[in-house]
């Protein structure tokens, strides 16, 4: 099984383009390369962007968000202000993630149970040190009513 949603709405988006194309043109940059050498990330990953709207990984969203302290929902285009606060103490997906549970007093698998994922990727996220797909990540920070920054560890405020 994969661990990407086979039906996942999250791959595309021309809100995100623009927002892309905005982040060039109000950091003076004169290409696709020039916003890449800023962010610290490949080319081709704003270049398909720009022309197609392709979302790159979840690590690469983040890079770009953190470079310009821009909210994930944000830079996606879902929300149409930027109200983002970023932390002065960051902290991890997989302490964030562990933390609300103990909140709720919810084992993993329970969590899991009321996702659309196995109980087997909690797991493999936590040992192999590697996040889940955005689509899981903003199903997960629903299920925890936090914003998947704040999920992330990239701020301080739930929502």
């Amino acid at each position: 099984m994969s661990k990407f949603p086979e039906n996942s709405q999250i791959k595309v988006s021309g809100d995100f383009s623009n927002r892309i194309r905005h982040l060039i043109y109000e950091n003076e940059c004169q290409s696709n390369k020039d916003l890449a050498d800023l962010i610290g990330i490949s080319t081709p990953v704003i270049s398909k962007a720009v022309n197609y709207g392709i979302i790159p990984s979840l690590r690469s969203l983040i890079k770009i968000a953190d470079k310009f302290d821009l909210s994930l929902k944000y830079l996606l285009g879902i929300d149409e202000q930027n109200e983002f606060i970023p932390t002065d103490t960051p902290t991890t997906f997989y302490d964030r993630f562990d933390m609300l549970a103990k909140e709720k007093k919810l084992k993993y698998a329970k969590i899991a149970s009321q996702m659309s994922f196995e109980r087997t990727y909690i797991y493999e996220w936590f040992k192999e040190g590697t996040l889940p797909s955005l689509e899981y990540l903003f199903q997960i920070a629903d299920f925890f009513k936090v914003s998947p920054d704040y999920l992330l560890g990239r701020t301080d405020y739930r929502v």
